[in-house]
């Protein structure tokens, strides 16, 4: 009996260090990526105490862990390199997506992001959803998944933003869905000849035709959004029957804008929700041996954010709003897949920038600067100070993004024009093209060559003043290299995962490594390490 009793012991011991190894090298059913569209950091200091106890915000803090200090590191900070990035662990450096739209050198043209003229969109006839992955240059996370899972396991991606679903779901990916004009969700023959019999479904309830009838009512009593501007304020644009109040009056506001006017409201984000819970289900994602891929990407932020700016009560309902619709999420991977069997990673692909006219309200001498003013302005001033004539045509041809394109005549005095244009305000620094190819060690130099590609670059590339930006007066927008723009947040749940929190420095480049890391799944193809 005694030797028996050991016995027992030393092969429940075993079983034990068996079921323990296992656990450790373990990988998830399914991985969730989700990004929220121009989410700054601060967001999550500013709403906590209002995200409710099984809202998405408030599990994902309490039940995850937060790097709470994660950050850019390239300019500029835009939609579409900010997906990439993330998905890739690389910068536009090497992904070449450098902007949402960009000048070709090469054909002399302008290119966006996720343009492919040579595929069909599906599920609709507007030629703009002639979409892929074709000008992302590196592959993805979810790539890699699908390579380790021998094309086993699935990779989906779905946003309002054809470039929010296609460059999560990568190039291997079994479908990418996004909304055309119709508020209906479309894709290309990249993916698939015709849509899934349940995409069809959904669009056949015309869920924005219903949603529309309802107004934006705020989600808490008006007295609780005092973090936030009043209500009425002339930061604002008067979108809901001549005032910026609440409630919003969604039905005039589509009649008075069109459909796509929604994409500015909670509507947006909860038609993405819905597809996305669609797909999970339909596609019984994590529910075999492979792991499967889910890039779900909230966009109604960043629309709303550009409308009426980061200090709104709008975009304060918008998060509120979003809390809600995370947590349906999560008790939705819960319930199909299990908490132990998923992991949920949340960041942003920018922040974004005050309104600078509510900054110079308060004493801080910044503003807004058309672009066409501004080619204008650099052009008198380099006719006044080369001095090479008045009968040539302008210097500066065009400025896209933070690139200024000279006209030909000008490109030999490149660096006295950078010298001219960097004494004018909006300007803090401007360097030639060649000063970001090789940019030595200066810390902004470096985020720009991080986002460079010569063959999509002008003759000079410029930093803006910090909160000044090239927008109108309502509203506000992202791009630059500043921490407004490039602090986002990172939380990431579930398989493997202990909370916590940490506030070391984390790079955008280094999220899906850190999942991959608790995940037991290979890094990203073409991630860089440092």
């Amino acid at each position: 009996m005694g030797k028996n009793k050991y016995a027992k012991r030393a092969f429940r011991g075993a079983a034990i260090l068996c079921f323990l190894t296992l656990q450790l090298w373990a990988q998830p059913k399914l991985v969730v990526q989700v990004v929220v569209d121009q989410m700054r950091a601060e967001y999550l200091l500013r709403f906590n105490s209002q995200f409710a106890s099984d809202g998405g915000f408030r599990t994902l803090l309490d039940s995850g862990f937060s790097f709470s200090n994660t950050h850019y590191n390239y300019v500029p900070t835009y939609t579409g390199p900010g997906h990439a990035s993330i998905s890739t662990g690389t910068t536009p450096k090497y992904h070449g997506v450098v902007a949402n739209n960009w000048w070709d050198n090469r054909t002399a043209s302008e290119m966006y992001c996720a343009q492919d003229d040579e595929v069909r969109p599906v599920g609709t006839v507007e030629s703009s959803s002639k979409r892929s992955p074709k000008n992302l240059r590196s592959l993805t996370f979810s790539d890699g998944i699908k390579l380790h899972t021998n094309q086993m396991g699935k990779s989906f991606g779905v946003s309002l933003k054809d470039r929010g679903a296609i460059f999560p779901a990568g190039h291997f990916a079994n479908g990418a869905f996004w909304l055309d004009g119709a508020m209906h969700f479309v894709t290309s023959d990249y993916y698939m000849d015709e849509l899934p019999g349940y995409v069809e479904k959904f669009n056949k309830k015309e869920l924005a035709m219903s949603r529309m009838k309802r107004d934006w009512r705020l989600e808490l009593s008006e007295r609780k959004y005092e973090l936030s501007l009043e209500d009425e304020n002339p930061y604002e644009p008067k979108l809901n029957n001549e005032t910026s109040s609440f409630p919003y009056d969604l039905e005039k506001m589509v009649q008075q804008k069109g459909l796509g006017i929604l994409k500015n409201t909670p509507v947006g984000n909860e038609m993405v929700l819905e597809m996305a819970l669609t797909i999970l289900n339909e596609e019984r994602l994590g529910t075999d041996e492979y792991t499967d891929f889910l890039g779900v990407s909230f966009s109604s932020p960043d629309y709303a954010g550009h409308t009426w700016g980061v200090r709104s009560m709008e975009v304060h309902d918008m998060y509120l709003k979003l809390d809600s619709q995370l947590g349906e999420l999560i008790r939705a991977l819960d319930k199909q897949v299990g908490r132990d069997q998923y992991i949920i990673y949340l960041t942003a692909d920018h922040g974004a920038s005050e309104n600078p006219n509510h900054l110079r309200n308060y004493g801080y001498d910044v503003r807004n600067y058309a672009n066409a003013d501004v080619v204008a302005m650099m052009n008198d001033a380099i006719q006044a100070q080369l001095k090479i004539g008045t009968n040539l045509e302008s210097a500066v041809a065009r400025i896209i993004n933070h690139h200024i394109y000279l006209n030909e005549w000008a490109k030999p005095y490149a660096e006295e024009i950078a010298k001219i244009i960097e004494q004018l305000d909006p300007f803090v620094h401007v360097y030639t093209a060649n000063d970001v190819r090789r940019p030595g060690a200066e810390e902004l130099a470096l985020k720009l060559h991080q986002g460079f590609q010569s063959r999509f670059a002008g003759d000079l590339v410029f930093q803006l003043q910090p909160n000044c930006i090239f927008y109108g007066p309502t509203g506000s927008t992202h791009g630059t290299g500043y921490l407004y723009d490039t602090h986002v947040p990172f939380l990431m749940m579930g398989h493997g995962i202990s909370s916590g929190s940490s506030n070391e420095l984390i790079h955008i480049t280094d999220v899906v490594d850190k999942v991959a890391e608790k995940a037991n799944l290979p890094y990203a193809p073409n991630s860089l390490m440092d």
